[in-house]
């Protein structure tokens, strides 16, 4: 805030109207004109020439005597409002004064905080224990300087003494370069002289290889012929086996066409003796009905699953390829389970796509949960009893808590959550966590190269011929079967590889309990897996000891089902099982006769194709040769054995020869030179470390010496300090005291201008009254004035005098001392006081007072952030080019205003027109306080002079 922008606020603010009869007199108040004489007195300096616009004040109309309650409340309010601004400027006022003596006292506490700066530095200067370690540590940097040109020289001495075991190192490399030459110059000298003996017998082998060759090109041409009429024979033995075959399974379609035309019952599907009951859950059917029987060999699906011996865990799961035996077998296996499959087509076609169908939106019901649960249990049972363990009981308690663990979030992420387990057994549990897929199965059937519709019960025709195996049918339902088949491959991998697992899935499944049945369950979650776009089933397996409750053993429900016997049809049911058993005996007879004659086939086109590979890459038969070519054969072997032999002698003492023997004594001579200059080289850096280390100790001494310095000085500048100290904490305090003055009087100022706003709403409100009580008087053709009511301008804004701001210099901050600070100077004093040309210096007065430095950054200088001006704008500016331009109020003498000040027309001039215009105004730069406070009088008194000027009748 700058002290003269505030005698600008006091000036524009201190202007009232008074009525007296029927004339407006406009005065000045005689105590703006002290106020403005006190405030020019403190540490600004304002020119004569440099006039600031005023400020409009407040006009209270009263010209005509209210006629009604609304017009008396307007000038009430009114007069309550311009009491609001002459209150808010005498407070302003003395605020103002108050700042001006506050930044008085921060210029003198600034000063006296110098002076106690250098009087500590001159008692640091002058103290004897100072003057004294200053001197010990200019004698230890010294030592220390001498010190590190002994080092220098040391290691200038080591860098010789490297490059000379460089220099000597080449040179034992340059020697062991020659022993190489010399090496090889030997050896080409042997192969030189073995070279023609060598060649000799070496062409004489290949010449007789090449003549063996030949002969057992033509022996493989001989055999190939042979094993050729082989196949031809057994390929016509396979095709008359396919014929009888086919006649046969036309036989067993007629019965089985038969058996289905006389079926009544839609829920029962039999064949070979196999029934599937669609109205049945798959448990019901597997137990009564006997489809996983494992004494039955036509059972369609197995009570167990497979479990690989102990002694193969420590090998990879895939430890070692299939020998052809094997990989014979494999197929052979695979042939009879489709030869199965085609023997119960219709049976496993309706477990596959009829049988226990699972819903797929909301997974297993909770019954088929249950079933699911009882069967896997009984697989992994049968396995604990051939190994002889203690078969688990799974109790419906234990079942229900494995519901509720299968749905926990941990389990879908298949992580074992201590809290989750037990929440939902209520103790800690052994566990398994595994995914199940929901996919389904597709039966490829065809009959004679045609395919026949899945799942389609009312097929009439021929019975299938072939079974393309199992695979995934996104059209096809998904039944229980599927699920089963499905976990039991979850199954599976944890019993046979889970060595990333430590075998510990494996372990839980085969855990030896002793005597003891231990408590078990499955559980099981419908979810939909993100990853794959596809929805599987959560499978959890949990026991921890014997059934701690009396809930029944669901694993009973399998003796329960054997009790009720097998499920059957109405009398009406034809059976042609026998029959069709005899027939499909004899096609299995002949299938066998197939694979056999089959295997011969395949196994005499492999032996066809190896002999066609070995013709195509002919290897060499000694035998195959005669008595004499084999005697002249083993000869030249000899021979070139013999010379190799010596060639070879010959290389193992190459270090005899002459040459190499002299390279080699340079190369033993270099190598010493090379480790009596390492050794020397060692020696010197040895002193290197010696002198460094002398170094070390004499910087530990400086360092000392040092803070014997800082001490003494610390010592010294006690008496000082508190000083320093003393004057900063005083400084604090004004600028604190600065700080809430510039607060309040913007407090202030924002009083001022809300009560001005509203004087002139009422003002504005009263004229309108006014108007419309009495109506407007005819044009004459006459400029009459305002005889009406007179209101105040808006007070001119300091955006208005962007062109006379100047941009205030940030104050030092008191820990920088006397370093660049600015305080304000006196106007400088001219001779010739009553010279008009001659201007004042205007001190530069900081906007904010000095601060402290507390070491945190200031807003001014964040990215992007703008220093906020003063409240009104108006700051002197450092463009010294640019002339400002004077707004002054004109007298409105043409109009017949009563106010020339304040309602008046703004008239524009330069400064230099206005210095013409006012060129006896004094200069108030140059005089004491006390002429300006004379000043101030006179302008008041001058205030009262033009009144007269603006009176007009009315």
């Amino acid at each position: 805030m700058k002290n003269y922008n505030n005698f600008d606020a006091i000036a524009k603010e201190h202007k009232k109207l008074y009525k007296s009869g029927k004339t407006w007199i406009a005065a000045t108040l005689m105590t703006v004109g002290l106020a403005g004489g006190a405030m020019l007195s403190g540490t600004t300096t304002a020119n004569a020439d440099e006039v600031t616009p005023v400020q409009s004040a407040g006009t209270i109309q009263t010209n005509q005597k209210a006629t009604d309650t609304e017009l008396a409340n307007a000038q009430s309010d009114a007069q309550k409002q311009q009491s609001t601004i002459d209150s808010a400027n005498t407070q302003l006022k003395d605020q103002q004064n108050q700042l001006s003596e506050a930044q008085g006292q921060q210029s003198s506490a600034q000063q006296e905080l110098d002076q106690a700066k250098q009087a500590q530095q001159a008692a640091t200067q002058n103290d004897p224990a100072v003057k004294q370690a200053q001197a010990d540590v200019k004698q230890a940097q010294q030592q220390v300087d001498n010190q590190q040109q002994v080092v220098n020289d040391a290691q200038t001495v080591v860098n010789n003494d490297a490059k000379n075991v460089q220099s000597i190192s080449d040179a034992a490399t340059q020697a062991s370069q020659a022993v190489d030459q010399a090496k090889q110059a030997a050896t080409d000298a042997i192969n030189q002289a073995v070279a023609q003996q060598a060649n000799e017998a070496q062409n004489k082998i290949d010449q007789l290889e090449s003549q063996g060759k030949v002969q057992a090109s033509q022996n493989l041409d001989n055999q190939i012929n042979n094993v050729n009429g082989q196949v031809t024979d057994v390929q016509n033995d396979v095709n008359n086996t396919n014929s009888k075959i086919n006649d046969l399974q036309g036989q067993v379609k007629d019965l089985q066409d038969q058996e289905k035309h006389a079926q009544t019952d839609p829920n029962i599907v039999s064949i070979n003796g196999k029934i599937v009951d669609l109205s049945k859950s798959l448990l019901e059917n597997a137990v009564r009905n006997n489809l996983w029987d494992p004494n039955d060999e036509n059972n369609i699906f197995s009570d167990d699953i497979y479990v690989m011996p102990d002694s193969d865990l420590d090998k990879p799961y895939d430890f070692h390829p299939l020998t052809d035996e094997e990989l014979k077998e494999q197929e052979k296996e695979e042939q009879e389970n489709k030869k199965l499959l085609l023997k119960n087509w219709k049976t496993v076609n309706a477990l596959y796509y009829q049988e226990d169908i699972v819903n797929p939106r909301t997974g297993m019901t909770d019954a088929q949960k249950q079933e699911l649960a009882i069967m896997l249990m009984t697989q992994i049972n049968n396995i604990r009893i051939q190994r002889g363990l203690k078969p688990f009981t799974m109790t419906e308690q234990k079942y229900q808590q494995a519901q509720v663990r299968a749905s926990q979030r941990s389990a879908n992420g298949l992580d074992h959550n201590d809290d989750d387990i037990l929440f939902a057994f209520g103790r800690d549990q052994y566990e398994n966590l595994g995914y199940i897929s929901n996919d389904n199965a597709n039966l490829s059937w065809t009959v004679d190269g045609q395919d026949i519709e899945n799942g389609d019960l009312d097929y009439n025709g021929p019975a299938p011929t072939s079974c393309g195996g199992i695979a995934s049918d996104t059209n096809a339902p998904v039944t229980m079967l599927d699920l089963l088949n499905n976990a039991d491959r979850t199954l599976s991998q944890m019993f046979n590889a889970d060595a990333n697992s430590d075998w510990g899935h494996r372990e839980n499944f085969l855990e030896d309990t002793g005597d003891l049945n231990y408590d078990a369950a499955f559980g099981f979650h419908y979810s939909y897996d993100t990853n794959t776009n596809s929805y599987l089933y959560i499978l959890t397996f949990d026991y921890d000891g014997p059934a701690r409750n009396n809930t029944p053993n669901m694993m009973d429900r399998v003796a329960q089902y054997q009790a009720m016997g097998p499920t059957t049809g109405n009398d009406h049911i034809v059976d042609n099982s026998s029959k069709i058993n005899d027939l499909n005996n004899q096609i299995s007879n002949l299938q066998n006769t197939l694979s056999s004659q089959t295997s011969k086939l395949q196994s005499l086109q492999s032996q066809l194709q190896n002999l066609q590979a070995q013709k195509s890459n002919v290897q060499f038969d000694l035998s195959l040769l005669n008595s004499d070519q084999q005697t002249e054969y083993n000869n030249a072997k000899e021979t070139l054995a013999a010379v190799n032999n010596w060639k070879q002698a010959q290389l193992s003492n190459l270090d005899s020869n002459n040459n190499v023997q002299d390279a080699l004594n340079k190369l033993s001579s270099a190598k010493s030179n090379l480790e009596s200059a390492k050794q020397i080289q060692s020696e010197d850096e040895a002193k290197l470390q010696q002198v460094k280390d002398g170094l070390t100790g004499l910087n530990q001494v400086l360092v000392t010496k040092q803070s014997a310095l800082d001490t003494a000085e610390q010592k010294a500048n006690a008496s000082t300090n508190q000083a320093v100290k003393d004057v900063q904490a005083k400084l604090d305090t004004i600028n604190g005291k600065i700080a809430d003055l510039q607060n309040a009087i913007a407090t202030t100022k924002a009083t001022i201008s809300n009560a001005q706003a509203q004087l002139d709403k009422d003002n504005q409100k009263i004229a309108d009254i006014k108007n419309n009580q009495k109506p407007a008087k005819p044009d004459t053709g006459k400029d009459e004035g305002n005889k009406g009511t007179t209101t105040p301008s808006e007070p001119s804004k300091g955006d208005d005098q962007k062109d006379h701001q100047t941009t205030p210099i940030k104050p030092s901050k008191p820990s920088d001392g006397n370093k660049d600070n600015v305080t304000p100077t006196d106007p400088s004093k001219d001779d010739s006081k009553g010279s008009e040309t001659t201007n004042p210096t205007i001190p530069i007065q900081p906007t904010t007072p000095a601060q402290p430095d507390t070491g945190n950054a200031s807003i001014s200088s964040q990215a992007g952030h703008k220093p906020a001006t003063s409240d009104n704008g108006s700051e002197v500016s450092d463009n010294n080019t640019t002339k400002p331009t004077i707004v002054l109020p004109t007298t409105d003498k043409e109009n017949g205003s009563a106010v020339s000040g304040a309602q008046g027309q703004n008239t524009t001039m330069t400064r230099e027109q206005y210095k013409a215009q006012q060129a006896k105004l004094p200069q108030t730069g140059n005089n004491d306080s006390k002429a300006v406070i004379a000043l101030g009088v006179l302008a008041g008194m001058f205030g009262f002079g033009l009144v007269t000027k603006g009176k007009k009748e009315f």
